[in-house]
């Protein structure tokens, strides 16, 4: 990865966690908090040369990696100099449920 290599959030994707920052907040605005920012931190390892690939090939779309930040997956592709995150979600929301947003 290049030095000038830069993450992009999708509008899907800053959506996400705008609705994960949302749930969690009704519960606690100092945990909602913190879990936004060690998505958006986990993200960061990913502008490191050499781990850009870190992630694991996505099950579902081959074409996207994905990464773990506590029950949240980060789905990305990289794309020259760039990193996109296409989307966030926690892993114990109903699939069926992620699509109605």
């Amino acid at each position: 990865m290049e030095k000038n290599a830069k993450i992009i959030w999708t509008e899907p994707a800053k959506n996400d966690l705008k609705y994960i920052f949302d749930f969690i907040s009704g519960f606690s605005y100092k945990i909602a908090d913190k879990t936004i920012d060690k998505i958006i931190e986990k993200t960061e390892i990913l502008l490191v040369e050499g781990f850009e690939f870190s992630g694991q090939v996505d099950d579902l779309n081959p074409n996207y990696r994905r990464l773990i930040e506590g029950n949240n997956k980060i789905i990305y592709k990289v794309k020259f100099d760039e990193i996109i995150i296409h989307g966030v979600f926690d892993t114990r929301e109903h699939p069926d449920k992620i699509g109605e947003r």
